[in-house]
């Protein structure tokens, strides 16, 4: 990952970044609820799991609800061992009405989860990590402040109640990425921007043009502008006919890293990289559900197929899960997904794979009193042996 972004260097083999956050709680015998409310947590956890499976250095936390709790209202954190994200249970705007009286906090810095990533943000830097942030989607954060069908509605028959929404996220997300430039100077800082709303099966291409693309526009640039040093957007869902309207945002500055796009399993990722590819770093986009439900055989081919259509991308190609991996997730198939990413089938004869470490037998540390069990961590120390051995096609 850090020959990928720095402009100039090749990597020898495929980065393999899965979204793992939930997962990686459950890994080491923490409440995923637990892992989203509190940073160290969700830190170690990540950290841990990484360095167990052996994928590439990578750590985030990000909230497909970003903006509601931040403009006042309400979330649901998960409770229950099967569940994972957030979710909102009072929305800042009701009607109408509310529009013209909503205002953004008065302190960034104290207004929802922001106070929960400037944590997760210190501790990456003491790590001497990149520095993530959340800033964005727009799109997605203005439809948090308000129910998703109320907003779509204003789309069409009150755009004027959909712009000022708009403003609003953006200039706030602009606050939050001062204020990160400031408090992490010189630091590598990454931001965010989560973009499930605008998935063609809920906006169609004309209106991410109209709605989402300028204002998308606008807070990457002036972001970046500001001292942020790269973007990834996640493009959840199906965004094929947005495809070509990415390609007026930009990602990085000039001369530096390009930023990254990655998409979910939707999205047919050759034209990703052919659309794409000389202007960002394509990622994507094994889809998520066979790590659960899948074979390992299963897993191994749509890893390869992946690779097949990314490792040719101009800039750079990363592989990862399309969306977050299901917290239930079997651990052999992360682990399947890992080797295939690195063998010399899957590369190629001209690449130089790197052998995958095996998993560790070091446990995760007991995190805000919870202590580390069996299930997923225990499959994932037996997988280098057994189960990956026998799977077809796997060395």
């Amino acid at each position: 990952m850090r020959a990928l972004l720095n402009p100039g260097r090749r990597p020898d083999r495929v980065p393999f970044v899965p979204f793992a956050t939930d997962f990686s709680a459950r890994n080491c015998g923490v409440p995923a609820g637990v892992a989203r409310r509190e940073a160290r947590a969700a830190f170690l956890t990540q950290t841990r799991t990484q360095e167990q499976f052996g994928w590439d250095e990578w750590t985030s936390l990000a909230l497909g609800t970003i903006g509601a709790w931040e403009f006042g209202g309400e979330l649901r954190f998960p409770t229950g061992e099967a569940m994972q994200a957030t979710s909102v249970v009072r929305f800042p705007v009701r009607d109408e009405n509310d529009v013209d009286r909503l205002r953004p906090p008065d302190d960034v810095l104290s207004s929802g989860a922001i106070p929960l990533m400037l944590e997760f943000s210190r501790l990456q830097d003491r790590a001497g990590r990149p520095v993530t942030v959340q800033l964005g989607s727009v799109f997605t954060g203005a439809a948090n402040l308000v129910e998703i069908s109320t907003f779509m509605r204003w789309m069409i028959k009150r755009p004027d109640l959909a712009h000022h929404l708009l403003r609003l996220i953006t200039d706030f997300f602009l606050r939050v990425a001062e204020r990160w430039v400031e408090l992490f100077p010189g630091r590598t800082i990454i931001g965010l921007d989560m973009a499930p709303s605008e998935a063609n099966a809920l906006i169609s291409p004309r209106h991410f043009r109209d709605f989402a693309l300028p204002y998308s526009r606008e807070l990457h640039e002036k972001a970046l502008a500001l001292g942020v040093t790269l973007f990834h957007t996640h493009a959840c869902g199906e965004q094929n006919g947005n495809l070509r309207a990415y390609r007026e945002i930009e990602f990085g500055r000039p001369g530096g890293p390009p930023g990254i796009i990655s998409f979910g399993h939707e999205v047919t990722l050759r034209a990703a990289v052919e659309t794409l590819g000389d202007r960002v770093i394509v990622a994507g986009n094994v889809e998520p559900t066979l790590l659960q439900l899948g074979s390992a055989e299963e897993v191994w081919e749509a890893t390869r197929l992946a690779v097949l259509a990314g490792r040719d991308a101009p800039l750079g190609y990363i592989l990862m899960t399309g969306c977050s991996v299901p917290i239930g997730a079997a651990s052999n198939n992360l682990f399947t997904m890992l080797k295939a990413a690195r063998h010399r089938a899957v590369l190629g004869t001209a690449a130089r794979p790197t052998r995958p470490a095996p998993p560790t037998s070091r446990p995760c540390p007991s995190v805000a009193g919870a202590a580390p069990r069996g299930g997923a961590a225990g499959r994932a120390r037996r997988s280098a042996s057994g189960p990956l051995r026998s799977a077809a096609g796997t060395p």
